[in-house]
């Protein structure tokens, strides 16, 4: 490694990293660690110059036995989607065949390849990534350094931290080297950082003697050393060509003072240099014979290639096939001292040089939206064709920046507020919330809009509104468009009141119901059309919902089965449950999330999982279900959704108290209602206060648990509400002996169930009348458990026979109430629900019975995660398969399997299938 010195952490300084000990160790351990299997990131950030570089070199000096992958982010190619990706993974694009053939799909459509199909979602791109670096690890360690990450595109940006965050178990590293951010958040936040400051004095001194052989006064060195700040840069590119204290002794900014250092180093440049090095800076590609063909034939004065190079060894680097700057700073320098028509005339050279490349047309497009700055729709047009290209290769958020400079070149008209909005639509989607605010605002200030344009600009609006905002704000932008909905096609009504009923669940808004009914009644539903078929879906859920009779006609229920868009299956679904058809409501989103992770759809495998999560629970899987909201709220954090994650949260609430975790029920809940109540989130608040409630509730504070039951105003109505606590706020004012403040919500609650005709419903029902006595008890509690599935809802069906047996007990029937309440604690216990299962064993002693000793199943040891690893691959589902459904390398299945095999004891798949089937046949 050429000179070294040992520092007292072990770790060597490197010749040309001077004072960067504890730096180098930490790579050096992070490198170590990676090697044994755990890798992981690290975000190496300063200013420019600071040596982000030299330590990501330094790293390559420590990567024996590792295969090093490395590229940089080229400021003029920051809005190519995918660009910095391709350039890190090109080496490595020959295992594309042996992917998952959706992920091999993905990523040969954004790199360009051949190959048609759907637009890949973000995190599908994103998840094929992290498995092909994975696959490429198996053979040999990775090393992957992105230099000047702060100008790689955003999507390789997203891809590659969404590969960062997973590397546990996987033996690759990815450093990221980035100057500070400056204000805005990005994809990078949160990953493990290495700032860097400037050099202690002693290092900086002998740095900048070793640069200039200590020739220096006395005075001219400390100058420099105080201007410099520790800089490396700074310390070897002053003393040549910045006299101290700048030219007219007035102090500047560091990085202008370096800019000025490389400024004086084109003075003795011919003409031709200087034009080929303007065009190496604005072109980005850095392609040998583009640049050649721009200089021979597209500029006023032709350029000799070949003798310009010769002049200019000093600042590129140049190959057969590439030319590269030296330093960013270069490029920097070279493209800002141009003038604006300089540029212009660079970027109209390279465009046209790329005219006859059909590979390189949005490469065209943005050249030709940088040469001019006037009106001009013909580039608009060029740039808006190219945005469709982007999005459907790779998605939205590729497509973006050309929208917008589309929009910025647009003559005034409504086609420039169209624009706009379909860039912030494309920002959004894409995963840039702060730019789709930003591009929204300005297409909201343009007066020529369209009634379509205005209608997208609030559906946008409130959708932002409802992911990260106020879900009560949503629908008071979106009811004045739902009462237009009738006049609009299907499948903007379609769009409007989807994201209108969604709102109105979060926002708990009764009146909801009666917006949809009237707008839906008046349209024309006829048709096979998917968006008809689903107009027809929703108007059947919200017939019931207002107390209508409905049905769904034998043909559309075909119909949405044979659907694979895992969007309008989760809908179907949704009515299926509010028809009461728990079979099918059950089939229908179990294919959606199917569908949604085979396309790596993660923002719809989120609003699947709230019906996952919601099943699960009522079927008393709450371990499993515990591991889909985890990950549904990590997925809600990686897509934007700080609302769902809320709903997510609220849910493993109520998960912990029906375990018997009540602190953490507190805790969980607590945090929900602080972010619930201020953002009118009312779903996951009435949630929150159900787990507050069972806590209460399960250990025997009757009035506490009313309280937080009933804590909900009364227009609120969503049958997702009564189904969650009415029920319990019975069985709390029964032990209160306060039935008279539960007597109109179980009226409703009755109501409904009927109106639903569902099983699940009417047991409830009928145990609610059996603790109010609006019926006989023991013929209620008796039809209860009738109708209650055995497989369907063992929590409910075990919690009846609990309070039919202790209405047994008190009537002095101990036998018939043993029977009962031997039952109930067998259940609970299966269910891992200690407290319950205390309960039930309390009563079973006071009936004169002992009962036995709790039993554990052994995949209560298992973490939620793990336990969903488990039940995937005793159904026979592979290490890739599995990795799919949970956004992960195969490898990190792999890692987990382990651990389960570990904790349970066992050895092989097939006594993992023995360990499982009693709960899989629950379902």
């Amino acid at each position: 490694m050429g000179d070294q010195r040992n520092s007292p952490s072990g770790a060597p300084e490197q010749a040309g990293l001077r004072g960067r000990t504890a730096e180098l160790a930490a790579i050096r351990t992070a490198l170590e660690q990676t090697r044994a299997g755990m890798g992981g990131a690290l975000v190496i950030s300063g200013e420019p110059g600071i040596g982000k570089s030299a330590l990501l070199d330094g790293a390559t000096k420590y990567a024996d036995g590792m295969r090093v992958l490395r590229t940089a982010g080229v400021q003029p190619e920051r809005d190519l989607g995918y660009a910095t990706m391709y350039r890190l993974l090109r080496p490595l694009l020959g295992g594309i065949a042996d992917l998952p053939s959706a992920q091999a799909d993905a990523l040969d459509r954004v790199f360009g390849r051949p190959g048609a199909g759907p637009t890949p979602d973000r995190f599908l791109i994103a998840l094929a990534t992290l498995t092909l670096l994975s696959d490429a690890a198996q053979a040999q360690p990775l090393l992957c350094l992105i230099d000047d990450a702060h100008w790689a595109d955003q999507p390789s940006l997203d891809a590659l931290s969404f590969a960062s965050r997973r590397l546990r178990a996987e033996p690759i590293a990815l450093f990221f080297a980035t100057r500070l951010p400056e204000g805005r958040p990005g994809p990078l936040a949160g990953l493990p950082e290495l700032p860097l400051t400037g050099l202690d004095a002693a290092s900086a001194r002998r740095l900048l003697r070793e640069h200039t052989g200590g020739s220096l006064p006395a005075s001219d060195e400390e100058l420099l050393l105080r201007t410099a700040a520790g800089n490396p840069l700074a310390l070897r590119e002053l003393p040549a060509s910045v006299p101290p204290g700048g030219p007219t002794g007035e102090p500047l900014p560091l990085v202008d003072r370096l800019q000025e250092a490389f400024l004086a180093q084109l003075l003795p440049l011919s003409g031709p240099a200087r034009e080929l090095l303007l065009l190496a800076a604005v072109d980005g590609s850095g392609w040998l014979h583009i640049l050649r063909r721009a200089t021979a034939t597209h500029l006023d004065a032709p350029v000799d290639l070949d003798s310009a190079l010769d002049e200019l060894r000093g600042l590129l680097s140049v190959s057969s096939l590439t030319v590269e700057f030296r330093h960013p700073l270069v490029r920097s320098a070279v493209f800002h001292s141009a003038s604006v028509d300089r540029r212009r005339a660079a970027h109209l050279a390279l465009a046209a040089a790329l005219e006859h490349e059909p590979a390189e047309r949005d490469r065209r497009a943005w050249h030709l939206g940088r040469a001019t700055d006037d009106p001009d729709e013909t580039v608009a047009a060029e740039l808006e064709r190219a945005a469709d290209r982007q999005t459907h290769r790779g998605g939205p958020a590729a497509a973006a920046a050309a929208l917008a400079r589309a929009a910025q070149l647009t003559p005034p008209g409504p086609d420039r507020a169209r624009r706009l909005v379909a860039a912030a639509t494309a920002s959004w989607y894409g995963g840039d919330a702060a730019r789709a605010e930003e591009r929204l605002a300005l297409a909201e200030r343009i007066d020529t809009r369209t009634p379509d344009t205005a209608t997208r600009i609030t559906m946008l609006r409130a959708l932002i509104e409802l992911r990260t905002g106020d879900a009560a704000n949503s629908l008071r932008l979106l009811r004045p468009v739902v009462r237009q909905a009738s006049g609009q096609d299907p499948t903007t009504a379609v769009e409007v009141l989807k994201l209108f009923l969604e709102a109105s669940y979060h926002a708990g808004d009764a009146n909801a119901w009666g917006d949809v009914a009237e707008a839906i009644e008046g349209m024309p539903l006829l048709g096979e059309h998917p968006d008809l078929v689903l107009l027809r879906v929703i108007q059947a859920g919200v017939r019931v919902r207002t107390g209508a009779p409905a049905a769904l006609a034998e043909s559309d229920l075909g119909l949405i089965e044979q659907w694979t868009d895992p969007e309008g299956l989760c809908w179907g679904a949704a009515a299926c449950w509010y028809l009461g058809d728990k079979r099918r409501y059950r089939r229908l989103y179990r294919k959606a999330l199917e569908r949604a992770h085979s396309v790596g759809a993660i923002g719809t495998v989120t609003w699947v999982l709230v019906h996952v999560v919601r099943d699960e629970m009522t079927t008393g899987r709450v371990h499993t279900a515990a591991g889909f909201a985890e990950d549904g709220k990590r997925h809600a954090a990686e897509t934007g959704q700080p609302n769902l994650a809320c709903w997510f949260d609220s849910a493993l609430a109520v998960l912990a108290a029906l375990a018997g975790r009540g602190e953490q029920a507190r805790d969980l809940a607590d945090q929900v209602l602080q972010v619930a109540v201020r953002r009118n989130l009312v779903a996951a608040a009435v949630q929150a206060r159900q787990a507050l409630g069972l806590v209460a509730l399960a250990e025997g504070h009757g009035e506490q648990a009313l309280g937080h039951l009933l804590d909900t105003p009364d227009h609120l109505l969503h049958p997702a509400f009564v189904l969650g606590n009415v029920p319990d706020a019975v069985e709390a004012a029964h032990r209160m002996g306060r039935l008279e403040l539960v007597a109109k919500p179980v009226g409703r609650f009755v109501r409904w169930a009927e109106a639903t005709g569902s099983p699940e419903l009417r047991a409830l029902a009928a145990r609610c009348q059996a603790l109010t006595g609006t019926e006989e008890p023991e013929p209620a509690f008796r039809r209860a458990l009738e109708l209650h599935p055995v497989d369907e809802q063992p929590v409910d069906r075990a919690r009846t026979q609990l309070l039919y047996g202790e209405y047994l007990r008190r009537a002095r029937r101990r036998g018939d109430a043993r029977r009962l309440l031997r039952a109930a604690l067998e259940s609970f216990e299966q269910l891992g629900m200690d407290v319950w299962a205390d309960r039930a064993r309390d009563e079973l002693r006071a009936t004169g019975e002992t009962p036995t000793s709790p039993t554990r199943d052994t995949l209560t040891t298992l973490t939620p995660q793990e336990l969903r690893i488990a039940r995937a691959a005793a159904e026979g589902a592979t290490n890739r398969e599995i990795a799919t459904q949970l956004f992960v390398s195969p490898r990190t299945i792999d890692y987990h399997l382990r651990k389960i095999f570990q904790k349970t004891g066992i050895t092989s798949r097939v006594e993992l299938i023995l360990l499982t089937l009693p709960r899989a046949e629950q379902r």
